[in-house]
């Protein structure tokens, strides 16, 4: 189940972000379109997590 949940979240914010359309035509395009949002989804995953450093006692 965990498995699952994560998945559809991901596909959540996927869509939330992007839409559910492609704009491309040919499936190579389109393969090469969800590519490129997933990069860009990435980032801004690491963009938006904080920076964490350990802090002496």
């Amino acid at each position: 189940y965990h498995r699952r949940s994560i998945a559809e979240t991901t596909m959540f914010r996927f869509k939330t972000i992007f839409g559910g359309n492609l704009s491309a035509r040919q499936f190579d395009n389109q393969a090469v379109e969800l590519f490129i949002k997933c990069i860009a989804l990435n980032r801004m995953i690491q963009i938006a997590k904080p920076d964490s450093y350990k802090v002496e006692a």
